[in-house]
């Protein structure tokens, strides 16, 4: 069950779940719910109930959570939200070819990993671009085709490009010549003679992603790079989708999305829900502030709600019956202006209540 809320204090916001709810039925023909309120008005518990519902046993939904505020998670470009939405599945024999076709474009095997990081750190610690630039044509490889504007990227560009072509042994070489002071074979015996270190194949039931970093000897390598990767991941949810029924990703805090993660969401994940390819897909989108998607073309599929303050009926159940806070002379007026029914600000006084009440124990009683 999901941290994120706790359900014995939570109150109001039931027609919002009931529209949820109504979303997971097959006959609904809208997909997407953008759910936007100012701070603390209780968009993460809302989300969380909808992750805890889809939990239950008795409907049992896979369901993803992603909190855009949240810095543990890795959700800043498209392969991290994969990695995030795919994780939180916990369905990992549906996505054996998605991880496949990772690790064929990651930046090496797991054992050489750590080698090729020096590698590319003698590199940056040794040469500057236009030596870099000069090494190049020596090996007789296009600088151009290496991406990046750093020193750092390209030194990792040129590692990257040499390994998957094999020609690593002519980079060591070349590297050692210029700097020969530096021991540039270190980890990194089994590339000698141009025998590039392969990852065995496996017919194990699982294959695992070996967490590299991606690496693309140009922008269109990138971009194909990116295709199959996407092709894939959207593949094994469709699969997953067919054997469930339904597959819901709560994505909270959008204000807080970063630009390649925003690209993602608008480029790959809506535009097949609009299309038809996931059309059992629920996505909810909460926000200070949502996406207008009025560039898609997908109004008919959209949800567009927001949360309201609490009314006061509302903050006297939230005090008394939720927070247990009995104190006699309320004025349950003033607490709703004073607080402007924002959950947030109604959960501080209530905090406080209960802390000033709970200290004075009975140690000064007979003062």
């Amino acid at each position: 069950m999901s941290n994120i809320y706790n359900p014995a204090l939570f109150v109001n916001q039931e027609r919002k779940f009931l529209g949820f709810q109504k979303l997971l039925r097959p006959e609904t023909r809208q997909a997407v719910m953008l759910i936007q309120a100012t701070k603390d008005m209780g968009k993460t518990w809302l989300a969380g109930r909808m992750q805890d519902h889809c939990l239950e046993p008795t409907v049992n939904l896979p369901a993803v959570y992603v909190d855009f505020r949240n810095p543990k998670q890795d959700h800043h470009d498209f392969l991290g939200l994969v990695r995030l939405i795919r994780q939180q599945l916990n369905q990992p024999t549906y996505f054996n070819p998605l991880n496949e076709i990772i690790n064929s474009y990651s930046e090496g095997p797991v054992t050489a990993v750590s080698a090729l990081g020096l590698l590319r750190q003698n590199i940056v610690n040794s040469f500057n671009l236009d030596e870099i630039r000069g090494i190049c044509l020596d090996i007789t490889i296009n600088y151009e085709e290496l991406i990046g504007e750093t020193l750092s990227a390209r030194a990792g560009s040129l590692v990257a490009y040499c390994q998957r072509r094999q020609l690593l042994t002519i980079l060591i070489t070349r590297c050692a010549e210029l700097r020969g002071h530096l021991s540039w074979w270190d980890g990194l015996d089994a590339f000698r003679g141009g025998t590039a270190v392969t990852t065995p194949t496996t017919h194990a039931a699982i294959t695992e992603d070996n967490m590299g970093f991606l690496r693309a000897d140009s922008a269109a390598d990138q971009t194909r790079i990116e295709r199959q990767i996407n092709d894939a991941f959207f593949a094994a949810l469709t699969a997953l989708v067919a054997d469930h029924a339904s597959l819901v990703l709560l994505f909270d805090s959008y204000e807080a999305i970063k630009p390649d993660a925003d690209r993602w969401l608008r480029q790959e994940l809506l535009p097949r829900v609009r299309d038809g390819h996931l059309s059992e897909l629920v996505i909810i989108i909460t926000g200070r502030q949502t996406p207008d998607l009025s560039d898609l073309n997908m109004n008919n599929l959209l949800v567009k709600t927001q949360l309201e303050p609490f009314d006061e009926p509302t903050v006297r159940e939230y005090f008394e019956s939720r927070r247990k806070v009995v104190i006699t002379g309320l004025d349950w007026r003033t607490i709703l202006v004073t607080s402007g029914g924002v959950p947030g600000a109604l959960a501080m006084m209530a905090d406080h209540a209960m802390a000033t009440t709970s200290a004075d124990d009975d140690f000064f009683s007979d003062l």
